[in-house]
């Protein structure tokens, strides 16, 4: 009968994994499909990783600025399949420019001999295997005891749930991010500290990603700097390679970095999740309030062993509050809150008292599995009663829990009663039970 049970948590997994690929396959993509052909917006092969691709064959094959605006040009005859013109109001206003570090050349100098075409299929696989593994480390990172129907669960859940999808659809580079992150952080508990830094230097290639993440591991390591400065110096050393490597092949590139990180600011305004959530007019005070609130965790808990439950907490919130600070709605960026999730699950019963967390994790709940009765709701409606106008009319359903989900799970893990934050250095002992 156990075993049963056990078995029967991937299968409904699977299921709702199944049902998500279908809603966005046959529902969610047609519709855009046929909104865009109704609108006359352009679309092209709308892959998140082509600008990225082609500044990268441009200045490595060429010598040419990949952050000029003919490249640019040359970018949006591929991403949309030809030049946005401002004189039409429904062209999209991301101008797809390449606004990533120069350094992501480097990753990327591989596929540049490839036609995108290849590319494509294997970045999504690449992707998808990014994500299986990082499942696996996040469990070690969060000292989550091992099962494989757990393990099996997670993994087929995340392969089904929509951020994903969109995620290595568009071939976002996200995906690698949230495995270097997670790799750093294993890396960091198992003593590897060298590494930890290095590979949380090459997770700067998305730059508002990891500029939390550094900052809680630069309080961490200032807290014992003798045992804890291999850290700082791999991240640093990585660091001056990437800044040096790229000097030498785009002199001067960080003043271009600048304008096109300027004019993504400008041409992307008022559509943060901050801008929804409290109106532009607040959302650059509550960015700075967030971020300042998980600083002041991260120095609170700065003595703690990496192991310990507190340091684990401030390093989830730190990923939840990127997703709540993001510069867009896109909701692939979602993925980093599974190591938050993750780690409310495993501490969730110890808080069980708190009426407010007990409050909070059954919203929480709610929103996690709205995604997949949204979609089974749909595709029912859709194979049983016929009645396409009805979803076509409400082939955004699935998506309603979206925004609410990174807020809750924020408050969630900061009122957590089970995990004690303290800045006292702690015994091994004591760090165990905390």
């Amino acid at each position: 009968m156990w075993k049963s049970r056990q078995i029967l948590a991937p299968v409904l997994a699977l299921l709702a994994a199944t049902s998500m690929w279908y809603y966005v396959r046959r529902i969610s993509v047609p519709h855009q499909v046929t909104e865009g052909a109704r609108l006359e917006r352009p679309r092209g092969n709308l892959s998140d990783l082509y600008p990225r691709w082609l500044g990268a064959r441009e200045l490595l094959l060429h010598g040419r600025d990949p952050y000029s605006p003919a490249v640019t040009r040359e970018i949006q005859q591929g991403y949309y399949g030809r030049e946005l013109d401002p004189s039409r109001p429904n062209d999209p206003r991301d101008q797809s420019g390449f606004a990533y570090p120069v350094y992501v050349v480097f990753l990327l100098a591989p596929t540049v001999f490839m036609t995108f075409a290849t590319v494509k299929v294997v970045s999504f696989w690449f992707l998808t295997v990014c994500t299986v593994v990082s499942v696996l480390l996040w469990e070690k990172s969060l000292d989550i005891p091992f099962s494989r129907w757990r393990t099996l669960t997670t993994v087929l859940l995340l392969l089904g749930s929509y951020p994903l999808i969109e995620g290595v659809s568009l071939q976002q580079p996200i995906l690698l991010v949230a495995l270097l992150l997670a790799g750093s952080c294993v890396a960091r508990q198992t003593g590897w500290l060298v590494s930890s830094g290095v590979l949380l230097a090459v997770a700067t290639i998305k730059p508002q990603v990891a500029f939390l993440p550094v900052a809680v591991m630069l309080l961490w390591v200032s807290a014992d700097w003798r045992a804890r400065q291999r850290w700082f110096w791999g991240f640093a050393s990585m660091m001056a390679v990437w800044l040096a490597a790229s000097e030498f092949v785009l002199p001067g590139w960080l003043f271009r970095f600048y304008n096109a990180v300027h004019l993504y600011q400008a041409y992307m305004a008022n559509t943060s999740f901050l801008d929804w959530l409290v109106s532009p007019r607040w959302s650059s005070s509550v960015w700075i309030l967030i971020v300042l609130l998980i600083l002041y965790l991260a120095w609170r808990v700065r003595a703690l062993n990496p192991s310990a439950p507190g340091s684990r907490r401030v390093f989830c919130l730190a990923l939840v509050a990127i997703v709540c600070t993001s510069p867009n709605l896109a909701l692939y960026n979602q993925v980093l809150l599974l190591p938050g999730v993750l780690f409310w699950l495993d501490r969730a019963p110890s808080g069980a008292g708190s009426l407010l967390a007990r409050s909070l994790s059954n919203l929480l709940v709610a929103l996690v599995v709205w995604p997949w009765f949204a979609c089974a709701t749909l595709i029912g409606a859709k194979m049983l009663f016929g009645t396409e106008g009805f979803v076509q009319r409400a082939w955004q359903l699935p998506h309603y829990a979206a925004l609410s989900l990174p807020v809750t799970l924020l408050i969630l893990l900061l009122v957590l009663p089970s995990v004690t934050v303290t800045s006292r250095r702690t015994s091994p002992v004591t760090e165990k039970l905390a």
